[in-house]
């Protein structure tokens, strides 16, 4: 089995781009000097509730857009 290394570096870019997403967002904590990223805590059911509002809207756009459910 080989390593795909495009897939690696494209992986490393994402996990790097989330964890600055969530530095901006002020959900963590970026230390420059150790290179750490300490999350800080957060409501889980919160998070989960919010994020059931977002993706059924999301999800309702894309079926208007698309023209599902017309005959």
């Amino acid at each position: 089995m080989t390593m795909n290394w495009t897939l690696a570096r494209g992986l490393v870019y994402l996990a790097c781009l989330v964890a600055s997403g969530l530095a901006v967002a002020g959900l963590a904590d970026f230390d420059l000097a150790t290179g750490t990223l300490d999350i800080r805590p957060f409501n889980l059911y919160a998070l989960t509730g919010a994020t059931g509002g977002v993706v059924s809207s999301l999800l309702a756009s894309v079926a208007l857009l698309r023209g599902w459910g017309r005959k």
